[in-house]
């Protein structure tokens, strides 16, 4: 039986948007600076109010606005989402070594280990260096997915009982249901990235947000291809 899959989109389609515009935050954490000369927006971020001497800090009653250069809130919500999204890709090529009978599709899991491993170190990096939230490995992904807050949710994930069914599957039955999943989980990631590209304002995360578009609609069509190859 194959996984549900979400409507595709274009990457060429969001390009076509050639205004960017900033959103409110709606997160505490966000970018104190950043390297690229881009234009500003608004955050929202809790006042912190020093005590007396031996008592605690405390927190202002409300959010204050203040002035984040270069980060978008969709450069936000796409980095930080983008990071379980793809970990949830390496842990399902991780099964393929042990599982797959196609190498074609064990040659596809070590690529996609190969690009995503080191998108989620330099997503790290950029998180770390703004002094935002970094997801951790083992975290839930529902813990970061930015839906809640009016933006863009993440799209595509496998959901435990679908990443369970992967795990005891093997040979053929891993492969179908492999590719399945994987085309749902790189047609959510061109999702996200098509439709933060037209409200980014980092030149660095729009660049990502280009590569994943294009980079993982190539890897569907080649996965569907692999798909209509399978033995029935």
């Amino acid at each position: 039986m194959r996984l549900s899959s979400t409507p595709r989109r274009l990457a060429s389609a969001a390009l076509a948007g050639s205004v960017l515009l900033a959103l409110p935050a709606c997160t505490g954490s966000e970018p104190s600076a950043a390297p690229d000369p881009a234009a500003s927006t608004t955050s929202q971020v809790r006042e912190l109010v020093p005590g007396a001497p031996g008592e605690p800090v405390a927190t202002a009653s409300g959010p204050i606005d203040v002035e984040v250069p270069g980060w978008s809130h969709a450069d936000l919500a796409f980095v930080q989402m983008m990071i379980p999204h793809h970990r949830q890709a390496l842990e399902m090529a991780a099964l393929a070594p042990e599982r797959a009978s196609s190498t074609e599709v064990l040659s596809l899991a070590r690529r996609i280990d190969a690009a995503q491993a080191p998108e989620i170190w330099l997503m790290s990096q950029w998180l770390a260096a703004e002094g935002l939230d970094v997801p951790e490995a083992g975290d839930d992904p529902s813990e970061w997915d930015h839906a809640a807050h009016g933006h863009a949710g993440m799209a595509g994930l496998l959901t435990p009982e679908e990443m369970a069914a992967l795990i005891r599957a093997e040979g053929t039955d891993f492969d179908r249901l492999f590719l399945e999943g994987m085309i749902r989980h790189h047609d959510g990631a061109v999702q996200m990235a098509t439709e933060g590209m037209p409200e980014s304002t980092n030149a660095r995360v729009l660049e990502l947000m280009e590569e994943v578009a294009t980079g993982q609609l190539a890897e569907i069509a080649r996965m569907e291809r692999l798909l209509d190859q399978l033995p029935a």
